[in-house]
């Protein structure tokens, strides 16, 4: 009898560590179930700073499109497209004898109308002379003066055309008005030009910018002087600074504007024409303030509307995330920048959100387990 009190007792003892030891796994269970969430706390709001990226074209600050001021024969060209030339450098020239002829004649009409003048000059001094003695009328003397003063108009005027041919003449030599590269030629010897007529550009190389055309909604942000980092698809690793030069006040196609952003340096494998993408800091001022949040702590939204989406919020009193809507209305240096839904103080989570539920039950990753 008392042993199977004592086996009776023994069970007893048995059931009751097994049901104490099923209840301690279920607690620890319950304590490994607890997820451990990364959190930052907001402090305060950041500028509204947008970093945007932007394509271009790089195009040369200096661009000149060459044409002779005068008409006629092309008979020389000395360069051609890539060429580098420097300032004063001869480019090309018209047949200069039509208008060596026409020197000659403005010389000559020049030199009748001077020897005109003397002539007349001299007849009123004469006749001055006389009237003072009383042997020239008045209306003679006036007469003389006439003649002298319009053979003094005369040559004054066949002075001004012998200028002009004189300069015609040197115009059929063009030059380089600055050093640069030849980006166009059109027009080949022995074609007849007019004046005006484009035959060469000359692009000057020293400086280049990035051109490009910014939508309505980001040109009112800007001002001269901003800053801006391009790149170019063609040129793996580089990276050049540059400042806004001039920012356009006409909208053309798609409701976009001009923008031209000075590069500080031109890479040597840099060229017109080349692709850039430039990245802008977009200062948009109290209108877009938010936090800055990684993207790692952004739920997307769906059917909440555009920029609708939402972080999960840390609650120290219950231990627990709450699922929060946010409004992200931009990014910074690879941050999205939060403008609606958060406040100061607020603890978010940063990690592993996607395995989170509105009120779990979590602790905070540098807390420690008892």
């Amino acid at each position: 009898m008392y042993q199977l009190h004592n086996h009776i007792f023994l069970l007893a003892v048995l059931a009751l560590g097994g049901l104490t030891g099923c209840q301690q796994d279920e607690t620890e269970t319950k304590v490994e179930n607890i997820r451990p969430i990364k959190t930052i706390t907001l402090t305060a709001k950041t500028q509204a700073t947008e970093e945007r990226k932007f394509s271009g074209l790089v195009s040369p600050a200096n661009s000149s499109t060459l044409s002779f001021e005068v008409s006629g024969k092309v008979i020389e060209i000395t360069v051609d497209v890539g060429d580098q030339v420097v300032a004063g450098q001869r480019l090309a020239v018209i047949d200069d004898e039509p208008f060596k002829l026409k020197v000659q004649s403005a010389e000559a009409d020049f030199k009748k109308a001077k020897a005109n003048f003397r002539h007349s000059a001299s007849d009123y001094e004469r006749k001055s002379e006389l009237a003072v003695k009383g042997y020239v009328s008045a209306s003679d003397l006036d007469s003389a003066l006439a003649q002298r003063d319009a053979a003094r108009n005369q040559e004054a005027m066949a002075l001004s055309q012998l200028n002009i041919a004189k300069r015609e003449l040197r115009k059929t030599v063009l030059k380089a008005p600055f050093g640069g590269y030849i980006s166009k030629r059109l027009v080949e010897p022995h074609q007849e030009i007019v004046s005006g007529q484009e035959l060469l550009q000359l692009d000057e190389l020293e400086e280049v910018d990035v051109e490009l055309m910014l939508p309505e909604n980001i040109i009112g942000y800007l001002k001269h002087g901003d800053a801006g980092i391009a790149s170019f698809p063609s040129l793996q690793g580089i990276h050049v600074e540059g400042r806004i030069d001039e920012i356009g006040t006409l909208a053309e196609a798609a409701n976009t504007f001009p923008v031209s952003l000075r590069l500080n340096q031109r890479p040597h494998s840099l060229y017109p024409g080349m692709t850039a993408e430039v990245q802008l800091m977009i200062d948009h001022g109290e209108q877009n303030e938010g936090f800055l949040l990684p993207a790692s702590a952004i739920v997307a939204g769906v059917g909440t509307g555009s920029g609708r989406h939402f972080v999960f919020v840390y609650e120290p009193e219950s231990g627990t995330v709450r699922k929060r809507p946010v409004f992200v209305s931009g990014g910074q240096r690879q941050m999205a920048r939060i403008s609606e839904g958060l406040k100061a103080g607020d603890i978010v989570a940063v990690a592993g959100v996607s395995f989170l539920t509105d009120g779990m039950k979590v602790r905070l990753l540098d807390e420690k387990r008892d």
